[in-house]
């Protein structure tokens, strides 16, 4: 059997060579802009402790041999443990960032293998000038240190840890995820059977390919809550249409349309040119995916207050104070807002009241305003109508508003604004 610990440079190109994928893999998840999630934080130093760990072994493989390379030799070697350590906390990170997306769990074992890591990681900067852990002799060769054999304890014991830890989480991980995520701990400990034959460089083949599984693994997690996201944004917008063509309110502006065909022939057949324009605005905004210029929205604002002036006359009064239209909202966000403070606001007011829609432009952004001097209610909880129905409330929009900012933020920042909402 070939003796795999003399060739230098099948070593060196093959960890070179994982360094390399594992680069490709930090360039793929860096690249993804649909990236939001912490634990993708945590990868991302996974995949770069990495990197640097197998390059700093590859040096060591490199140098080796010759004499007035022990300067970089030490380097390379301080460098493949202090990054094998980042690695092994950067996981346990990772991997309780993961489990928190589902379930919130306390970081004391991440806190534990943290302090645990930066001992070794302490020792191992000191070992170039002490040799506690290993050092390198006259002819550029490595040389364990008396303390060395802590170095092979810590990786047997650090595997065990890892594969542990995924089964604390057994329940909340599907059986698929602990396979994936176990592989980080079993894949490099099943190598290490191979350490008469050839060390180390098979247990850091074998991280790499424990990471190209969890990426699999986290590419898959991060498309699901994309997915997920834009499900709830699609059902959020549906629910507030909804909310707008209420049998109630389509029942009560077809009546006073019908009522005004005998008063008023002409004002009933410009009511029902705002009502069709109304309902129209309403369904093409529900197929509306991109951002909208905030006049559109401020037309289907427009109808909606004409139609709800029709039942109310003077007890409804708006003011418009327009400071700046130049730029672009979610569609029917605004919309919500407003027939909230006329129904539950002014028009549950005996004398009715004034509702004021504002726009300014500050430091920060655009700010839209919709202000009434109605009863008022309480925001933070949704509203129960006469007819029975709970209707869309301001919490609802401000979360429709998070998950369309988390979905389309390259929008946003493409036309240059920012969206603050006060009531």
């Amino acid at each position: 059997m070939p003796d795999f610990n003399q060739m230098n440079l099948l070593n060196v190109c093959l960890l070179v060579f994982s360094a390399l994928v594992t680069l490709f893999l930090l360039i793929g998840v860096i690249t993804d802009m649909n990236r939001k999630s912490r634990f993708m934080s945590s990868f991302i130093v996974l995949l770069i402790s990495n990197i640097l760990m197998q390059l700093g072994e590859a040096g060591i493989w490199f140098f080796a041999g010759k004499s007035e390379n022990i300067v970089l030799l030490n380097i390379s070697a301080v460098m493949s443990l202090v990054f094998s350590y980042a690695l092994i906390s950067a996981y346990a990170r990772c991997l309780t960032e993961f489990i928190r997306e589902r379930k919130k769990v306390s970081f004391v074992f991440d806190y534990i293998i943290l302090a645990v890591c930066l001992i070794y990681i302490i020792l191992s900067v000191m070992s170039p000038f002490n040799g506690m852990l290993f050092s390198f002799d006259d002819n550029g060769y490595f040389v364990c240190g008396p303390m060395y054999v802590l170095v092979r304890a810590f990786d047997i014991i650090s595997s065990v840890i890892e594969i542990l830890l995924v089964q604390l989480y057994r329940k909340i991980l599907t059986l698929r995820e602990r396979i994936f995520l176990l592989s980080f701990g079993a894949l490099p400990m099943m190598a290490m059977t191979l350490q008469p034959f050839w060390n180390p460089v098979p247990q850091y083949l074998a991280v790499t390919l424990s990471l190209i599984v969890m990426y699999i693994l986290f590419h898959g997690e991060i498309t699901r809550q994309l997915a997920e996201k834009k499900m709830q944004l699609a059902d959020s917008r549906i629910s507030i249409m909804l909310s707008q063509i209420q049998p109630h309110f389509l029942h009560n502006t077809i009546r006073v349309i019908s009522d005004l065909c005998y008063q008023n022939p002409e004002q009933a057949c410009e009511a029902l040119k705002v009502f069709s324009n109304y309902l129209r605005g309403n369904i093409d905004s529900l197929s509306s995916r991109s951002l909208v210029h905030f006049t559109k929205e401020l037309m289907q604002i427009d109808a909606y207050l004409k139609l709800e002036k029709l039942r109310f006359a003077d007890r409804l009064n708006i003011v418009y104070d327009i400071g700046t239209k130049d730029f672009f909202v979610p569609s029917l966000t605004i919309q919500p807002l407003v027939e909230n403070a006329v129904k539950h606001g002014i028009c549950e007011k005996e004398s009715g009241g004034t509702l004021t829609l504002r726009t300014r432009r500050d430091d920060d952004g655009i700010v839209v305003e919709i202000i009434d001097d109605g009863i008022g209610f309480d925001m933070q909880k949704e509203v129960i109508g006469n007819d029975g129905h709970i209707h869309i409330g301001i919490q609802n929009v401000k979360n429709r508003l998070e998950q369309i900012w988390r979905i389309l933020k390259s929008n946003f920042c493409r036309h240059g604004s920012a969206l603050h909402v006060t009531v």
